[in-house]
């Protein structure tokens, strides 16, 4: 039986569970089923998903208003939004959506990230010691906990989802201590439970969280050197990988500052820049199953000196599993070797299950060979000279797609484009979500592409 011949209500009920890149495969396959692929009802189910509309920082939608415009108008919809507003041509124009989060029982301005998804927003106050979390649509408090004035946090929801998981670490200065901790909030009741906790004393100096995803921790121990360590929380276990670099960067409108190291969890693999260790000392992006640690994890102990062993024991770049079971890509622009500052990933909005791969690295320029002759020595010297001040250490921006292994078919990582950027600005494009102080309370500025038609409801 051939798949057209399995009735249309079936297979509008199929592509259902599609996503955005399947059912426009589909609609190119044949004419029967590009007319199902085509279906208003289809396209109105995949504008309203919220997994489509977290992943891209959307505001809440106007149902009532997508539903008067055409498939030609949804799937416009669907194309402004992947645009973004910061891609926008002289054809489209931006709207902006707000909502105002009232702080008046706050003593001082906290500090703010917006979740994955931007519905919701994380405010840590210094002053009063608390950490909480608003829904920015309803201006309302859902949850609340009393924290250490040093707290960083990384927070795990993935798109379209109402349960977070946040990882935060306290240190406290009398007595030394640092404690690790993951708290489960239910976003809609407000709930929330402990899942883990540990506490460290004075042999470890400080941790910083750098990701949470799923069953695992990322973050960075310093002790006698600084080691980026993998903590799997529900079987209280962990693995050193490699001693870690360090880079601040902003990633707030509000000036805070994000702890963000050249690695990144996704689910079931961790993403990683490295160096060789021998010429041509090249650069690579390294995606590594968590399966390929299984030998390797060790008991996770409160006792500070047992612990401080087992990072001193810990892996090098060199001893880690890259080779056969890690899918690489060598981090290069216009032929010219990239060293990486920091990795991003985002879950991928038309491709269900696949992460988009950001890597902002420099460019560093190789110096011409030497010349032997004394004639040669000055012509180079007179070609230094007059190109004194221009930019020797370019920055740009390699992105890719990685799809994991699927069934029989195997990981995939695709570079998707790469160009040179000027800024960090510009590296991050223009928000989607922007929160800003505002008095004594902060909003939430939502900004749109839209093309000149009907979809504007969007």
């Amino acid at each position: 039986m051939s798949f057209e011949a399995l009735g249309k209500d079936v297979l509008l009920e199929i592509l259902f569970f599609c996503d955005i890149s399947t059912v426009l495969v589909v609609s190119a396959i044949n004419q029967a089923l590009r007319r199902i692929a085509l279906a208003k009802q289809l396209w109105l189910s995949l504008v309203l998903d919220p997994r489509f509309r977290d992943a891209l920082d959307l505001p809440p939608p106007d149902r009532g208003q997508l539903e008067c415009l055409s498939t030609k108008e949804l799937i416009a919809v669907v194309q402004n939004a992947v645009t973004g507003p910061g891609e926008s041509t002289y054809s489209a124009s931006i709207t902006t959506t707000s909502f105002q989060i009232p702080l008046d029982d706050m003593e001082d301005c906290p500090e703010a990230w917006l979740l994955p998804g931007a519905r919701y927003i994380l405010l840590h106050s210094t002053t009063q010691h608390t950490l909480c979390t608003y829904d920015v649509w309803s201006a309302r408090r859902v949850w609340e906990r009393p924290v250490q004035a040093r707290t960083l946090c990384q927070v795990d929801l993935v798109p379209g989802g109402a349960v977070t998981r946040i990882f935060f670490v306290q240190t406290v200065d009398h007595p030394n201590t640092c404690t690790l901790h993951v708290e489960e909030v239910d976003l809609t009741t407000g709930a929330s439970h402990e899942l883990f906790n540990l506490s460290l004393g004075s042999t470890i100096f400080e941790v910083k969280p750098c990701a949470i995803v799923g069953d695992f921790l990322l973050g960075t121990v310093l002790h006698s050197t600084q080691t980026l360590i993998l903590i799997n929380w529900r079987a209280s276990i962990f693995v050193p990988l490699w001693r870690a670099s360090l880079c601040y960067i902003p990633m707030s409108p509000l000036s805070i500052l994000r702890f963000c190291p050249n690695a990144q969890l996704i689910p079931g693999h961790i993403l990683s820049t490295y160096k060789e260790t021998s010429p041509p000392y090249a650069h690579f992006l390294a995606v590594t199953p968590l399966a390929a640690f299984s030998d390797r994890w060790q008991p996770l102990t409160e006792d500070d000196t047992v612990l401080a062993a087992q990072l001193e024991a810990g892996y090098t770049p060199g001893t880690i599993p890259i080779k056969n079971i890690t899918t690489l890509e060598r981090l290069e622009y216009n032929h010219w070797s990239l060293t990486p500052n920091f990795v991003t990933a985002a879950p991928d909005t038309l491709h269900a299950g696949a992460y988009n791969i950001s890597v902002y690295g420099l460019q560093i320029s190789k110096r011409p060979p030497r010349p032997v002759t004394l004639l040669g020595r000055i012509g180079n010297l007179i070609t230094m000279t007059a190109r004194l001040g221009k930019v020797s250490r370019e920055p740009a921006l390699l992105s890719y797609r990685f799809i994991p292994e699927q069934g029989q078919a195997s990981s995939k990582l695709q570079l998707v484009s790469a160009r040179r950027v000027s800024s960090l600005l510009q590296t991050y494009g223009c928000p989607r979500a922007v929160p800003t102080l505002s008095g004594n309370s902060i909003s939430v500025v939502y900004r749109q592409c839209h093309q000149r038609t009907g979809a504007d409801a969007a």
